[in-house]
């Protein structure tokens, strides 16, 4: 599994389109960006270039169809790479967004692969925001034999240094863990599950039930200071039975997806307070049945999240999450039509609106509030398996601004469609298998 949450804006990010209404005033700024693609059958990351339709630069990669994360600001995206070392490499997409106010200038420059790697065991959840990354390594689970789970924490301006800095904060033991980057050098940390921990049940699950927030100190020997302790089963408000799924919100606050069942729903953290005397605080908002969330989505400033729904693999529902509601109901739940995985899905650029690409080869703009309302369908490719580890590729989506793109593995082409005035774009032979994709707003 690799899953990723830039905590700033984005999808899965790098890629600029349209970016500002100031954009179009300045002829010297390119409108479009660039879409970085995998290739299913073969072991390359190439870029289509969204000004001319074309294929520009392509990178060797160990393995065939690597994972993608993006990183908050748009310049860089992670790879990885799938070979046996754990590796992460840093595709630096050459897509430079710079705000002047009133408008905002994009330029490019050439893309390259950064020769910065990091190595482990089972590389996951990669987040981003607050001007950092942090990349996160399970482990090997403990009855396999001894490893070092870890995250790898990375200032994203140092990227663009020979080397980057980064600091190896090491988890206390194997877990499916998380490493969220705050404000002021603080950071939400998963806690292990002791249970699995432990290593003598091998049914116990190596999502944590709980997190920290931590202090990091000043300098390169800096230590960590626990802040604040969001593990106590007994408190609902204080604890995240076999979390999964993140995502910010906007007013600087956090949503993390937790079990379904007594006590369930997502934690809330808000921080309160300014300067030496902020803190954080912490609720739990109910699911509105007996389902949970997997995987988070929202867009900076957007008013709504949405997640996955179900009880367990394939979630078969979305639903749209008000971070200021009390209560989730039934309206806020969008069963997939059909019964059918949710699969892939993303947010436009101010979460107004949704696009879910189905195993029926759909893809499918709602409108996500005052009410769920499905407003366009598009016969996007051939109908494929959407589970994971599937044995045939899989088409890959992102939502860049008011564009959502669709690779068509099978037909070797790229496919944009305009979620604002849901017509047809784009259709861009690229050749080969093109399967992952990663793209979304610069910012």
């Amino acid at each position: 599994m690799f899953s990723s949450r830039p905590s700033a804006a984005t999808g899965v990010g790098l890629v600029g389109c349209l970016l500002a209404s100031g954009a179009l005033a300045h002829a010297h700024a390119p409108l479009r960006g660039r879409l970085v693609f995998a290739d299913y059958e073969k072991p390359v990351v190439r870029i289509l270039d969204l000004d001319s339709g074309e294929v520009t630069h392509s990178f060797d990669v160990p393995k065939a169809n690597p994972g993608f994360a993006g990183v908050s600001g748009g310049r860089y995206v992670v790879v990885k790479t799938g070979d046996e070392a754990g590796t992460l490499r840093v595709l630096d997409i050459g897509l430079i967004a710079e705000s002047h106010g009133d408008h905002v200038d994009l330029d490019k420059a050439t893309p390259k692969l950064l020769d910065f790697a990091t190595k482990g065991d089972r590389p996951a959840h990669v987040i981003s925001g607050e001007g950092q990354l942090a990349l996160f390594y399970d482990g090997l689970r403990p009855w396999e034999g001894k490893s070092q789970p870890k995250a790898v924490l990375i200032a994203i301006d140092s990227l663009a240094k020979s080397k980057p800095e980064a600091v190896i904060w090491q988890s206390p033991a194997p877990q499916h863990g998380i490493a969220v980057p705050l404000r002021g050098r603080q950071w939400l940390m998963s806690v292990p599950n002791p249970a699995y921990a432990k290593g003598d049940d091998r049914s116990a699950s190596p999502r944590p039930n709980g997190f920290e927030i931590l202090e990091q100190g000043a300098g390169k020997g800096g230590g960590w200071k626990r802040v604040a302790s969001l593990d106590d089963p007994a408190r609902a408000d204080a604890s995240c039975k076999l979390y999964h799924g993140y995502a910010p919100a906007r007013g600087g606050r956090h949503l993390l997806g937790c079990a379904e069942g007594e006590g369930g729903g997502l934690l809330v953290l808000t921080r309160v307070g300014k300067g030496i005397a902020a803190g954080w605080s912490s609720r739990k908002l109910a699911y509105p049945d007996e389902r949970r969330v997997s995987a988070l989505k929202s867009r900076e400033g957007g008013r709504h999240l949405v997640g996955n729904y179900g009880l367990k693999a394939p979630y078969d529902a979305l639903l749209r999450i008000d971070p200021d509601d009390k209560l989730l109901t039934a309206a806020d739940v969008l069963a997939v039509p059909g019964g059918q995985a949710a699969c892939q899905f993303e947010l436009n650029g101010n979460a107004s609106r949704l696009a879910n690409l189905t195993p029926d080869g759909k893809l499918r703009i709602y409108e996500v509030a005052p009410a769920w309302k499905e407003l366009a369908s598009f016969d996007a490719v051939a109908p494929f398996d959407c589970a994971y580890g599937a044995k045939t590729p899989t088409p890959g989506l992102a939502v860049i601004g008011g564009s959502a793109f669709v690779s068509d593995p099978t037909n070797g082409r790229i496919r944009e469609y305009h979620v604002d005035t849901l017509k047809q774009g784009l259709d861009m032979p690229v050749g080969g298998m093109p399967a992952n994709l990663a793209g979304s707003d610069a910012g």
